[in-house]
């Protein structure tokens, strides 16, 4: 067992070897040892260095061990490419998408139902959705509060209805347009 930090033997083997001449003493000075332990600590650390232990089986196994799980990551990696993602904050985010859509929340908890189905994951209820909604229509708020005080001076004609789609209601069935 080492009485020293394994960086104090690097450190003396450093002075031992590769320091100017007289480093050894304020090394020995400097890790609180004699300068004996530090040419000892030097020469210990040079034999591990030059002669590395043979492998063990452990050693063996641990590698075996891990060359299996990076295949199994990779397999997993390459299964996970063709997946789309669909987790929780991606629920959230396209939960709160449909609602801005006019899809209701029981809507969404039926479309969730049947996307989740094939899973084990539980899908949550329509009140949960309604306090993720809620959550993203709060931050969204604030973030409408700044745009608009920015944009309100530029706006030369304000409309009297929200476009949805690439049509409005407003206009609807008139050959008129905003």
């Amino acid at each position: 067992m080492f009485k020293l930090p394994i960086r104090t033997w690097v450190c003396n083997a450093a002075a031992v070897f590769s320091g100017p001449q007289g480093a050894v003493t304020p090394q020995a000075q400097q890790a609180g040892c004699s300068r004996e332990t530090v040419y000892e600590q030097a020469r210990k650390v040079e034999q591990r260095l030059a002669d590395p232990p043979a492998e063990p089986a452990a050693l063996a196994e641990l590698r075996a061990e891990n060359q299996r799980l990076n295949q199994g990551i990779a397999a997993l990696t390459s299964q996970a490419e063709d997946r789309i993602r669909f987790d929780k904050a991606k629920q959230r985010e396209r939960a709160t998408t449909a609602f801005a859509m006019g899809v209701s929340l029981r809507q969404i908890e039926e479309v969730r139902g049947l996307l989740l189905a094939e899973s084990d994951v539980k899908p949550p209820d329509h009140s949960t959705v309604g306090h993720g909604i809620e959550e993203h229509a709060e931050h969204a708020g604030s973030v409408l509060k700044v745009l608009d005080a920015r944009s309100a001076p530029s706006v030369q004609t304000l409309g009297l209805d929200e476009i949805f789609f690439g049509g409005d209601r407003l206009w609807s069935g008139s050959s008129r347009r905003a």
